[in-house]
Order: structure tokens, then sequence, then C-alpha cells
């Protein structure tokens, strides 16, 4: 049972990923690097160290990608009010636009795949999601 939930659930997350790499392609960035777009436009302002943290990369490789997406106009970043020796890190107008077309034609996907499901079906299925998404340490 759990490896049928398993197959399901990478399936989904294998199309949900696809849609991003697609506009990933067009607009010149990896998978990675729009991942951390999604994550900075989530939190609306991160230190890099933060970001880093939270993408789980090294932090040259994510210096790099700020870089990047800097001169390409997905981000900006200022200097910290809480601590000055830190520049928070901002997406710009272009990347909440980026952002909100995937979210868009990634909640399409969803609706598409559960059109067969009541709205009893649908309201179930979010309660069990959100049951297995309760954070709960499982590598010990």
């Amino acid at each position: 049972m759990y490896k049928q939930l398993e197959q399901l659930i990478t399936l989904t997350g294998n199309d949900l990923n696809l849609v991003s790499r697609r506009f990933g392609q067009r607009a010149d960035l990896t998978s990675e690097q729009l991942e951390m777009l999604r994550i900075l436009y989530h939190y609306e302002t991160l230190s890099q160290y933060d970001l880093t943290m939270k993408i789980n990369k090294e932090q040259s490789i994510v210096s790099r990608w700020i870089k990047k997406l800097s001169q390409m106009g997905y981000i900006t970043s200022k200097q910290s009010n809480r601590d000055l020796r830190c520049n928070d890190l901002m997406v710009t107008e272009k990347t909440k636009v980026l952002v909100q077309q995937i979210n868009e034609i990634r909640v399409a996907l969803i609706e598409a795949r559960c059109q067969n499901l009541t709205s009893e079906d649908i309201e179930r299925l979010n309660e069990l999601l959100h049951k297995l998404n309760v954070h709960q340490p499982y590598f010990q």
C-alpha cells in the first residue's frame, strides 16, 4: 500500500516539477533556481544565509544563482534592518508574475487530476494530505 502511495505521489510531483521546468526553460532558469525564486516569493524577504538553508545547497552555488538572478532582474537586495552586516533578498515584480503563472498552471494540473472527484472527495483528500504533511521526524 505504501509503495503504491509513493508511486502516486512521485508521479504527481514529477508532473508538477515538469511545469516548473518548462517555465524555467523559457526564462533560462534551472528548476533549482526557480524553486529558489518560489521560496523567496513565499517568504517575501530572506537573508542569503536563510535562503541557503532553505534550499539546502552550498553557499557558493547560492551566491552564483543570486548574482545571475539579480542580473536578470528577478531578485533585488538591500541592507538588512535587523543585521547591518547582511543583505535581505526580495523578488521583483518580474518574479511575482513568473511564480504566479507557474502556480496557476500547477493548480490547473491538480484540478484536471481531480475532475472526477466529488467535493467531499476533494475535502477528504485535503484533510489526508494535511495529516501527511504534519512535520514528524522520520529519519533517525
